[in-house]
């Protein structure tokens, strides 16, 4: 068992109109390399404040992340927006690709960010897997919303990254198209030993996974 993340104790507080709010409350939890796991919740529970933390798109108030025993939590935001390009893939619900680019400059995007070449075999792979080998010359907008996510996965898995963290990656899917955007995040996971994250409030789609952590009022209760 190799564990490449680690949260030790990470509280979120937020301060609004309304007073003081505990988006996350003393949270510790492992992730194991190449598993499958999902984060559910209810609608305000925590879970993407949760997966905002784990992944370095936001802070913990208190607490540390670390990743291969590095602690990224209290990173700059130069030296944490290279490390997420670096080690982190991530797929959101609204797809976040870039309109002006066609597909194939979309999925190479995070290493021409990081001035490196795209690995032609393992592009032609994940492609292949995800099947929009024939997309490549097309631009979001010619796409269906399911055909962008895949698009999605391949720019998330592209730079091969440690661990996918996926948010809500079906919301924007019709159920058929969602099932089969998770069988395939699945599939990554699982012929490629990638380790992948993803938050959801549907039970249905947590079933794909290994392992299920379920946020509660910003706790961890399983």
């Amino acid at each position: 068992m190799e564990i490449i993340l680690e949260a030790k104790n990470i509280k979120k507080v937020y301060y609004s109109s309304a007073g003081k709010v505990e988006g996350v409350k003393d949270i510790s939890l492992s992730i194991e390399k190449g598993k499958f796991y999902a984060i559910i919740g209810r609608s305000g529970s925590g879970k993407s404040t949760l997966l905002h933390i784990l992944s370095g798109l936001d802070r913990p108030t208190s607490g540390r992340v670390l990743m291969s025993g590095t602690d990224f939590s209290e990173f700059g935001d130069e030296k944490m927006s290279l490390f997420r390009r670096r080690h982190i893939g991530f797929v959101f619900q609204q797809f976040n690709l870039l309109d002006e680019y066609n597909v194939y400059k979309n999925i190479c995007m995070p290493l021409k960010l990081d001035g490196k070449r795209p690995d032609k075999d393992y592009f032609d792979n994940i492609t292949g897997m995800l099947g929009i080998g024939d997309k490549l010359k097309k631009y979001p907008s010619e796409l269906s919303g399911g055909e962008q996510q895949r698009v999605a996965i391949a720019r998330a898995l592209m730079a091969r990254p440690e661990i996918v963290f996926a948010d809500e990656p079906t919301g924007n899917l019709d159920k058929k198209t969602g099932n089969e955007t998770m069988e395939l995040l699945r599939e990554c996971s699982k012929k490629m030993g990638q380790t992948v994250v993803v938050v959801t409030h549907d039970l249905e789609i947590a079933r794909h996974s290994d392992i299920v952590f379920h946020i509660e009022d910003g706790l961890l209760v399983q």
